[in-house]
């Protein structure tokens, strides 16, 4: 079978092209490079890091997004922070800050709800992030810190 000389010029283009396109011009992927075994030191403790010792209340201007309960509060009165306050009383501070805590409803959110993003990243919510996300190493471990002004009680240590 012979091929005329137009025929054979779209054979190859066509297969010039058809090369290209498999071939592609996508870059490979950087090197495999793995985390770090030990994990960072966190500096936003939350619900799912324990409380960090010393650590003051997010409203009160420290590092703390820890819900408030009575287990917190006994341990920030035995740092000497938040003394002569209950539990209700630093949900009311959150509140008044329009600060949306962590619990029942409002839970899993990462962030995406209408409080978000976190308050460490400059929003309202204070639902603790999802553990082995990447939203969660921004906010425990900061890595993108915003600055934010905070209102300090007048009862804060």
């Amino acid at each position: 079978m012979r091929v005329s000389g137009t025929t054979a010029g779209c054979l190859i283009v066509f297969a010039a092209a058809a090369m290209a396109t498999l071939a592609g011009c996508e870059t490979p992927p950087p090197p495999y490079v793995p985390k770090a075994l030990a994990a960072p030191e966190v500096v936003n403790c939350n619900d799912h890091t324990g409380h960090n010792a010393s650590a003051k209340p997010w409203v009160m201007g420290g590092t703390c997004t820890c819900t408030p309960s009575q287990e917190l509060m006994a341990k920030l009165h035995a740092d000497g922070v938040a003394v002569g306050m209950s539990a209700a009383d630093l949900r009311a501070a959150y509140d008044k800050g329009g600060i949306k805590l962590g619990g029942d409803g409002h839970q899993w959110c990462n962030g995406l709800c209408p409080a978000g993003p976190h308050v460490v990243l400059g929003g309202k919510c204070m639902a603790p992030p999802t553990p082995g996300t990447e939203y969660y190493e921004q906010v425990i471990f900061a890595k993108r810190p915003v600055p934010i002004k905070q209102e300090t009680l007048s009862t804060s240590q």
